[in-house]
């Protein structure tokens, strides 16, 4: 029984590394590649959207890990490839950052300022400070604020595998 019991265990601890590892960023092997953010489609959709964006959710104040549908509008894009982008949080000056599931699509900077909806995951991320830097350079922030990062930080982060605009002009 007792080994049933650790073999359960070492199972589960394996199966939560790997899947933080995944959250890693630049990822060893994106599935997507590109030199700058994609232009903005004519659907306004990116990854797999299959969802119904009637479902969506606002952001609430408190988070727990798993899956949702969430309704928001986009305040920072990444600028060097569309790889991440900023949402509003509930609070005021509360962004939530998102990833997109496994690199498998990036996002256009023209979505900067429209209410989106988002299909993903909550789940808690330790960024370590060379991602912090590498985030912080990505978005091309001074030199400064990239040198004050000396540790890690843990936050929530949705992880998306859907996004569809909702509205056509900037909020």
């Amino acid at each position: 029984m007792l080994r049933h019991l650790l073999l359960i265990l070492i199972t589960t601890v394996l199966a939560t590394f790997a899947s933080a590892n995944d959250l890693a960023m630049p990822p060893k092997n994106p599935k997507a590649q590109t030199a700058q953010p994609p232009a903005a489609n004519a659907s306004g959709e990116y990854g797999e959207t299959k969802f119904n964006p009637n479902d969506a959710k606002a952001i609430a104040s408190t988070f727990t890990e798993g899956d949702a549908i969430i309704k928001t509008t986009v305040t920072e894009v990444c600028p060097k490839k569309g790889c991440w982008m900023k949402v509003k949080g509930a609070k005021a000056n509360e962004d939530v950052r998102v990833t997109f599931k496994d690199y498998g699509f990036f996002v256009p900077t023209e979505l900067i300022g429209k209410e989106v909806a988002l299909q993903g995951r909550y789940v808690e991320h330790t960024e370590s400070v060379e991602e912090q830097k590498h985030l912080l350079k990505d978005a091309k922030r001074p030199q400064a604020e990239i040198d004050a990062i000396t540790a890690p930080k843990t936050s929530l982060r949705f992880v998306s595998t859907g996004v569809k605009v909702l509205s056509t002009q900037p909020k």
